[in-house]
């Protein structure tokens, strides 16, 4: 296939619909936004306070390798300054990974409900995408095991799992390291492993330098509360580091962007706060929906995945009516599912209160 025809051939990437999008449709006011798994409570207030200071700085061109921001990160993570890499989102992070490693044929192995930016940067480079199978909508690493080829070049992995919230164990995924070739480029996506227990997490600095096929993503765009700016960023050893860097466009995060990322990470106030909220809301919405007998899915992120047993695009559009947005799965392959974030408990409250009205219409 020519470039032109790959290119028209990719998945579409479809967002959560934007707020400002609802209020020119439908003309709504004051909607409320549970779709796209950001931070309810915003961004940390040093990163605020830190962004409103430094906008002159903006006539500028931002350090080209984000220097004081990739230290801030080993900090965190007590890693070595070229065993990280940063990316204009994660998203710009696995399109780097598939820019310097896969090729035409290669094999690309990701679960059957996955992030869909997998197969778009899979397709992109031209790779085969294999989908592994996802039993209670969980990765299936024996499955996984068995799919692996000599032609498989990655594995895309998103622990906890976006659109599901399911998740598998560290060590789960030691046992797939360690079954698996060395020449096979293991990518785990932690975007939201700040929502899951500490001593569930992997240890991003021992498991790199253990596996030396392992490369670790994680985000700004969740609990940090900066998906607007987008800055993300992938750990592993130096070699894999460099060769992601070879395709990496120069001035990729903006200045602003690796000002508020440093003072993001050392707000631990806010991250802790966040989480508090995350819980409570998980908890608050899994027992309202328990009482009205609908089915979910053990999430260990800032969403829920809601299984309506019928078509659920019916369902998103009369909560659109009410003002609140939340993210239809169609082209998840999830079409009698929604996803809804966990926002603040007055939104949380609202959407219930609507989604027993719409579910009581269409009856």
């Amino acid at each position: 296939m020519n470039s032109a025809k790959r290119i028209m051939s990719l998945p579409k990437y479809v967002g959560g619909k934007p707020i400002e999008e609802l209020q020119r449709e439908l003309g709504i006011s004051n909607p409320i936004k549970l779709a796209s798994n950001e931070n309810p409570i915003g961004p940390s207030p040093a990163a605020i306070d830190i962004m409103t200071k430094s906008l002159s700085k903006v006539s500028s061109y931002p350090d080209g390798d984000s220097y004081y921001l990739k230290r801030k990160i080993c900090e965190k993570e007590n890693l070595l300054p070229n065993q990280v890499v940063i990316g204009n989102g994660s998203n710009e992070v696995l399109e780097l990974i598939s820019h310097a490693y896969i090729e035409e044929g290669d094999e690309v192995i990701m679960g059957e409900y996955c992030f869909i930016v997998y197969p778009i940067v899979t397709m992109l480079s031209e790779g085969k995408i294999i989908r592994s199978s996802m039993p209670d909508l969980t990765h299936d690493i024996q499955n996984i095991k068995s799919l692996i080829t000599e032609k498989t070049k990655v594995i895309f992995i998103a622990n906890p799992n976006n659109p599901t919230g399911t998740k598998v164990s560290k060590t789960q995924i030691h046992d797939l390291l360690n079954s698996i070739p060395k020449s096979i480029l293991v990518v785990i996506d932690e975007a939201y492993c700040e929502y899951v227990d500490e001593t569930q997490k992997m240890n991003v600095q021992q498991d790199i330098n253990n596996w030396e096929n392992l490369i670790v993503i994680k985000t700004f765009s969740k609990i940090y509360g900066l998906a607007g700016l987008r800055v993300g960023y992938g750990m592993s050893n130096e070699k894999i580091i460099e060769k992601i860097h070879k395709p990496r466009e120069p001035f990729n995060v903006n200045i602003i962007a690796q000002i508020a990322a440093a003072a993001a990470l050392d707000d631990l106030a806010h991250i802790e706060k966040s989480q508090q909220v995350n819980s409570a809301g998980m908890f608050f919405l899994k027992t309202e929906l328990k009482k009205m007998g609908l089915n979910t899915f053990p999430s260990y992120a800032n969403f829920i995945l809601i299984d309506f047993g019928i078509p659920a695009r019916v369902i998103y559009e009369e909560l659109l009516k009410k003002g609140i947005i939340v993210r239809p799965l169609e082209n998840y392959n999830l079409p009698n599912c929604l996803r809804v974030t966990i926002g603040t408990e007055e939104e949380i409250k609202l959407f219930v209160t609507s989604l027993k009205e719409v579910l009581s219409a269409i009856k």
